[in-house]
């Protein structure tokens, strides 16, 4: 007789390393917020990110890319991000993770997990510690830079 095992388990995917996970605090009144982090790829082989999660803020999470239209910073979906090998920078004014649909307010300091969705089929979970708005901002960013995402919290309401 052959027995086989199956493994119920999501596959990990070893190439990966994520790191700088932070989530922005709840602003007043908005119901959506960003998540920003490195994702470290050791090898050369296909591999994007296609799904987010965040269970315990969140059913709603998205992947989002800001882009230059009409002189104007511009937030919208994506389908999928392609990882280049070395360091994947998700940060404010860029690419990020963007929840949506949030229940609850976040406050600096409190821990959430978000899990990152591999192409693969593999995840990745790191532990996201919650900012500020002024610790998440670069200092170079203007305030006329972040009106996409705040006009898309409030609107997410």
């Amino acid at each position: 007789m052959i027995s086989a095992s199956v493994n119920a388990q999501t596959p990990s995917n070893d190439s990966i390393i994520l790191s700088d996970c932070a989530i922005q605090e709840s602003i007043p009144g908005a119901k959506a917020t960003g998540a920003f982090l490195t994702v470290k790829k050791a090898d050369d082989a296909p591999l994007s990110i296609v799904a987010a999660k965040a269970p315990d803020v969140t059913d709603h999470v998205e992947i989002h890319e800001m882009i230059m239209q009409d002189n104007k910073m511009v937030m919208s979906q994506i389908e999928e991000y392609p990882l280049q090998k070395g360091d994947n920078i998700f940060k404010k004014g860029s690419y990020h993770i963007m929840l949506l649909g949030m229940q609850k307010k976040l406050t600096a300091g409190e821990h959430y997990d978000i899990t990152l969705v591999f192409s693969d089929g593999s995840e990745k979970i790191c532990n996201a510690v919650v900012k500020t708005v002024k610790a998440l901002t670069p200092k170079h960013m203007k305030k006329d830079a972040m009106k996409p995402m705040q006009e898309m919290q409030k609107a997410s309401n």
